[in-house]
């Protein structure tokens, strides 16, 4: 099992990714998208040790040539952001989805989408439907439902 985790207070700028515990440099952009109909989409764009763009699923496919970075936050620093983590095989089915260690319940939807100013070549042409758009973008948000069947949408960080 896979655990991607993104820790920010919802700027670029304070924003770390962590897979399996390690941070991880060199990030151009963030795509996930999961919900109840079974939805999952997480991939990752990265530049490799090697200088090469990659573009992976994150929970499905091996993300050779990490750079892995020394941590930026002190722990101090670190409790002002939120931490979402996502521990997964790429089954939604069995996906656990936490908030600052908090497991989440209710879930209908979850989706994040970062990208960074430097990535002119982003992940948008994978997918048929524009639903990504190509400029810059930090959107994070999850809706639950609510025990009366209404839905609330919240930010993430």
């Amino acid at each position: 099992m896979a655990t991607f985790a993104i820790e920010s207070n919802g700027r670029i700028e304070k924003t770390v990714v962590y897979f399996n515990g390690q941070q991880l440099g060199g990030i151009k952009e963030i795509f996930l998208n999961l919900d109840e109909e079974g939805t999952f989409d997480g991939i990752l764009q990265y530049e490799g040790t090697d200088k090469q763009i990659r573009t992976k699923q994150i929970f499905s496919e091996y993300l050779e040539n990490l750079k892995i970075v020394e941590p930026s936050f002190t722990e101090e620093e670190a409790t002002e952001l939120q931490q979402l983590k996502i521990d997964s095989e790429g089954d939604i089915e069995d996906t656990i989805v936490t908030i600052n260690d908090e497991e989440l319940e209710g879930i209908v939807s979850l989706f994040v989408h970062i990208k960074s100013a430097e990535n002119k070549n982003g992940i948008s042409s994978l997918f048929s439907k524009n639903k990504i758009p190509d400029h810059v973008e930090f959107k994070a948000e999850i809706t639950f439902r609510n025990e009366d069947d209404t839905t609330e949408t919240e930010e993430i960080f």
